[in-house]
């Protein structure tokens, strides 16, 4: 059954729901549930426990959920071992001010470029520093969202550009341009998503764009309270650990090590072998073993603390879940078909880039599938583009920035969900706060493939 408009239903409930309750795994679970009414009417209840198993068996589910318990161990680890205390001791040094305390998060994002999660994990640990300048908790987590995937679509060896140069090497019209790499550096240029999401960043870093909507008044909480969060992100934050204790020399020495050391192995893994689940693996086993070594922490605090690593990412692997649930029931119901049928007909060769985009944006921000939701975009516009004689390298930089838009900015997304545990903040108060930045960089880029779409 063609359901047409409806497909919208679910997307939009999605989001009134969690606007209104501000809670983000019940909202996802109204939207699948809905999916799934639409699609079986009142027979929905065995669909929708196939679906649990569907995504349950699903190897990105089992990734993810392995990947974040990994990286919960990871954290805790560094965290017990005195390593992040000696790491936030260092930062103080350097991050004397609110003004600079924020731009040093923005810079870290260049740092660590390769990978988004991995970039998300670093600057993530500066939340005591934002803490001790009386920052708002959703800035750190708006500076560190808006440079992990947004940087990581311009590094043509890091994890995002690995994934579409195969996803678009299985196009003959792509291929024929030469190198898949090479075309995509050549794409570069025009993901301008990307660009504008760091410049937009760095902007609100500096105070050039002050704080907008939910984040001028998480400030001005912050300036007439002190609350550094909403209430909603209390309960994350019930366990805070006391401020570190400050370090003598050789404390901070062996607590540098215990840090810098498993950060390294970390990057340099990931960095060669572009699978971060093999490099937290192997850099657990390091940490191990050269914490035993350095008698810095023994065998039980470090098994306590890995088992509380685990148990912190709980909740992001519910939400997780739920939005992969959602992607599958979306598809189910013909959503990406459907939008993807409103934009053929005013497709032509200079509008193609900017319709692409604005297609992959909708389709990404409403599934909440950064990358499987640019596929069936992927399928007809890069064919379409070689018939029409669109400049492809413009055509596949609008596939790449809409779905880093929706690593951005959709509230449900892995990124955006990772990015609000890790910093410690309630989702929904880092999507809302965030989401005007977005808008203002989706604006800019529209603009940017409509005038390139025009003149190329």
């Amino acid at each position: 059954m063609e359901l047409g408009v409806l497909t919208l239903l679910p997307p939009i409930v999605i989001i009134v729901v969690a606007m209104t309750t501000k809670k983000t795994t019940s909202s996802l679970l109204i939207g699948v549930i809905l999916c799934c009414i639409l699609k079986y009417g009142i027979h929905f209840l065995n669909p929708f426990i196939d679906l649990i198993y569907r995504v349950g068996t699903s190897e990105d589910t089992i990734w993810i959920i392995v990947f974040t318990a990994l990286f919960g161990c990871f954290i805790q680890l560094l965290s017990v071992s005195g390593g992040q205390n000696a790491f936030l001791q260092v930062m103080e040094k350097l991050a004397t001010t609110p003004k600079k305390t924020v731009l040093l998060s923005w810079v870290a994002g260049l740092i660590v470029f390769f990978d988004d999660f991995t970039s998300v994990l670093i600057r993530g640990m500066m939340s005591k520093l934002y803490d001790k300048h009386k920052i708002p908790r959703a800035m750190l987590s708006y500076i560190t969202d808006a440079t992990a995937s947004p940087l990581c679509i311009l590094i043509p060896f890091g994890t995002w550009a690995v994934f579409y140069q195969s996803l678009f090497s299985g196009y003959t019209e792509v291929t024929s341009l030469g190198p898949v790499m090479d075309t995509y550096i050549k794409a570069i240029p025009f993901m301008f998503y990307g660009w504008a999401s760091l410049l937009v960043s760095l902007l609100a870093a500096c105070n050039v764009i002050k704080p907008l909507g939910a984040m001028k008044k998480a400030y001005q909480r912050a300036a007439q309270t002190g609350a550094l969060y909403g209430k909603e992100s209390e309960a994350i934050n019930s366990q805070e650990n006391e401020p570190g204790k400050i370090l003598d020399k050789a404390a901070l020495t062996k607590g540098l090590i215990c840090f810098l050391v498993p950060v390294l192995v970390l990057i340099v893994l990931a960095l060669v072998t572009l699978d971060v689940l093999l490099s937290i693996i192997v850099t657990l086993g390091v940490m191990i073993l050269l914490y035993l070594a350095l008698r810095a922490v023994n065998w039980k605090k470090m098994m306590d603390a890995s088992m509380q690593g685990i148990e912190s990412m709980t909740s992001m692997s519910v939400i997780v879940f739920m939005a992969y649930m959602l992607k599958e029931a979306i598809t189910d119901i013909g959503l990406p078909e459907y939008v993807i049928s409103l934009v053929l007909p005013i497709m032509g060769p200079s509008v193609l880039p900017v319709i692409t985009f604005l297609a992959c944006v909708v389709l990404t921000f409403t599934t909440g599938s950064n990358w499987g939701g640019t596929v069936g975009v992927t399928a007809i516009v890069i064919p379409l583009a070689s018939a029409l004689g669109a400049n492809m390298p413009l055509v596949l930089a609008a596939i790449v920035s809409g779905a880093a838009f929706g690593a951005h900015v959709c509230f449900y997304t892995d990124v955006t969900v990772f990015t609000s545990t890790i910093t410690k903040i309630d989702n929904q108060e880092h999507a809302i706060t965030q989401f005007p930045y977005g808008i203002i960089g989706m604006l800019i880029s529209t603009a940017a493939f409509t005038i390139c779409g025009l003149l190329l």
